[in-house]
């Protein structure tokens, strides 16, 4: 009987056994885990670019707030209605809703007196305004307007008690919350007073404190022929 010997060298492997030993560990098990750092490095480089923009976002966003907010204080946000044309003003009220329009006071003589809480001139004539618009109510109209305003808008009418005597509180509105007093060349100017006739003509305007109380009632006497 003949021994078959098989070959030295040659060993037999299993397909599965094949396939374990095709692929070394630095050629294939590394692979995963060096692709997924690379994407965690690169996350994280882009996480401080994503921060600063949303940071960004919400900077202006504030920012955006802020002016609508310092503009709504200062009386400047825009009302339907309101028109700064000195011929034909309409102003929104100092309080409440509404229009105070020249229109409506046709036929009477007007005197508007500009105002702000800041003005310290505008406390030395509001009481002589006070004491004129009581003693000739039914002949002269009287309406106040708080304008260019950063502090409390009813500081002054609430101090003076104007509500009663005035026929009338609005504020300005605008750019600075004083469109109507700059369309009156009013500048930085305050105290300011614009004075119409009784057709609603714009006759003269005083862009300086009137006091004593002798020169407004000058004023009127000259304007209109009115006396107390």
């Amino acid at each position: 009987m003949t021994n078959r010997r098989r070959p030295r060298g040659h060993v037999g492997k299993s397909p599965a056994g094949r396939s374990a030993q095709s692929c070394a560990p630095a050629a294939c098990g590394d692979r995963p885990a060096a692709s997924s750092k690379r994407g965690r490095a690169a996350a994280a480089r882009k996480a401080p670019a994503r921060r600063r923009q949303s940071a960004a976002v919400v900077a202006i966003a504030v920012s955006i707030l802020i002016a609508v907010g310092v503009l709504a204080f200062r009386g400047g946000r825009p009302t339907a209605g309101a028109v700064t044309n000195p011929a034909a003003f309409s102003l929104p009220a100092l309080n409440g809703n509404g229009l105070v329009r020249l229109a409506d006071y046709r036929g009477k003589p007007v005197v508007v007196n500009f105002f702000a809480s800041w003005c310290t001139a505008c406390q030395a004539e509001l009481p002589g305004f006070r004491q004129e618009a009581s003693a000739l109510k039914g002949k002269v109209i009287f309406i106040g307007v708080d304008s260019l305003e950063t502090g409390d808008k009813n500081f002054l009418p609430n101090l003076f008690h104007l509500a009663g005597p005035f026929a009338a509180l609005a504020r300005d509105v605008g750019p600075d919350g004083g469109g109507l007093h700059a369309a009156l060349g009013g500048g930085n100017t305050m105290p300011l007073t614009a004075f119409y006739g009784a057709s609603g003509r714009l006759l003269d305007v005083e862009r300086a404190a009137l006091v004593p109380v002798g020169a407004l009632q000058i004023k009127i006497a000259q304007l209109y022929g009115v006396t107390g």
